[in-house]
């Protein structure tokens, strides 16, 4: 079985643009089912990769990538859209891509409007997240036939011994968007799945509390809103904020 590696893309379509960042263990392909929706109403899509991620090594995303690199990606991202003349631009973000999403409508005045899916910020607990992510890595080296039990349960130790580390990094960033996030003027989208697993959906009203101009939507589903059982609620709800702001 050929397994089609993850791209980024960028569906060109409308003079307004939008901007997916992607999570942790995640790729371009989970914002793909919104970016096609919003595609086919006029609006331009980029959804890069954040640098470590789609390979079938998940130790690249712990080895090359940081919250440095990723947030470097996030402002070269904002700027290629910018060169392709687009007249607005607005980003948004699930779980990782989030605080980068966040960050932007802190630090940079040229986006518009944005918001996140569930979002890690004013989230004190990462254990869940590691142990996503451990299960995402045995997922991903259980399907390549070269390797044995041996060294998948050599990679897995290696996993083990990095991602506290890497969980860290992005928890410290993650504090210093929180801090930051009364500093939002511009209209911020919410979305939260009530029985999300990964983040505290209690964390998201907090965050609302903290955005005077943001918009909270809850959703019956768990932490990926954007192809799980709420995506058509979701796409509507985007869709909705976006024609008006």
């Amino acid at each position: 079985m050929k397994i089609l590696k993850p791209q980024p893309f960028y569906f060109d379509s409308g003079s307004s643009a939008v901007l997916m960042l992607h999570s942790f263990s995640g790729t371009p392909n989970d914002m793909r089912l919104l970016g096609r929706f919003l595609q086919r109403n006029n609006y331009s899509v980029y959804a890069p990769m954040f640098a470590g991620h789609g390979t079938s090594e998940p130790l690249d995303i712990l080895e090359q990538g940081s919250p440095e690199v990723w947030w470097q990606q996030t402002q070269e991202a904002i700027q290629f859209l910018k060169d392709q003349k687009k007249t607005k631009v607005y980003v948004f973000g699930l779980s990782l891509g989030a605080i980068f999403a966040t960050k932007a409508l802190e630090d940079l005045s040229r986006i518009d409007a944005g918001g996140v899916f569930g979002s890690p910020l004013h989230n004190n607990n990462f254990s869940q997240i590691k142990q996503a992510f451990l299960t995402y890595a045995k997922k991903v080296y259980s399907i390549q036939q070269d390797l044995t039990e041996f060294e998948i349960d050599s990679k897995i130790r290696m996993i083990n011994s990095k991602i506290d580390g890497k969980l860290t990094e992005i928890q410290k960033s993650s504090v210093m968007v929180t801090e930051n996030l009364a500093e939002i003027k511009r209209p911020y989208f919410i979305g939260q799945g009530t029985s999300d697993k990964l983040v505290d959906p209690d964390a998201a009203k907090a965050v609302a509390e903290d955005v005077k101009t943001s918009q909270l939507h809850l959703y019956d589903a768990g932490h990926v809103l954007t192809i799980n059982r709420a995506h058509d609620q979701v796409q509507s709800d985007v869709l909705n904020f976006l024609e008006n702001n």
